[in-house]
C-alpha cells in the first residue's frame, strides 16, 4: 500500500475539529468526556494509527477497560490518575504512559482540581473516538 502525504487529510488541528461523544462498549455515552479527532491514516503495513485529543470534566471517568491496539497517552494539561494492576498512578502535564493492547486500565480525573485533564492518545491500531469497538469493558479482579 502505498500512502501519499495529503494536507487536506494528514493536518488536523485537534482544537478545532468537531467535538466527538465517546462512548463505551454497551454504546453509552461517557459523561463529561469529548474528544477531537487529530490525524489518522493506513500505514504502509496496513494497519492504523492516529492520535485524537480527549478532554476529561473534573469528575469524569473511563472505567477499567481494554483496546484491541497499544497506545501511548501525552497529559496536555491539568492531573489525573492511571490505574493499572490495581494502582491508580498520578499524570500530569507532560507526562506520557504506554499502555500494551488488550491491557486492562482505567483513567479518572483530579477531584480536588477544576481544569479539565486533557490528552493526546496514539494508538496503533488506531479506532475511531465514537466506535463502541474502541474500548472493552472489564471487570477490576
Amino acid at each position: 500500500m502505498d500512502v501519499s502525504f495529503n494536507p487536506d487529510k494528514h493536518i488536523r488541528n485537534i482544537y478545532r475539529s468537531p467535538e466527538v461523544k465517546l462512548v463505551n462498549s454497551r454504546d453509552e455515552i461517557l459523561p463529561g468526556i469529548i474528544g477531537r479527532v487529530g490525524a489518522v491514516e493506513i500505514m504502509d503495513i496496513g494497519v492504523e494509527v492516529g492520535v485524537d485529543r480527549i478532554s476529561m470534566e473534573s469528575g469524569s471517568r473511563f472505567e477499567l477497560h481494554t483496546h484491541p491496539g497499544a497506545h501511548i497517552l501525552y497529559v496536555l494539561s491539568s492531573s489525573g490518575y492511571i490505574h493499572i494492576d490495581g494502582v491508580d498512578y498520578q499524570i500530569s502535564l507532560g507526562d506520557t504512559v504506554y499502555v500494551p493492547a488488550n491491557y486492562a486500565h482505567g483513567i479518572k480525573t483530579n477531584l480536588h482540581v477544576l481544569e479539565p485533564l486533557e490528552i493526546l492518545a496514539f494508538g496503533v491500531p488506531h479506532m475511531p473516538l465514537q466506535s463502541t469497538e474502541r474500548m472493552t469493558l472489564v471487570e477490576e479482579r
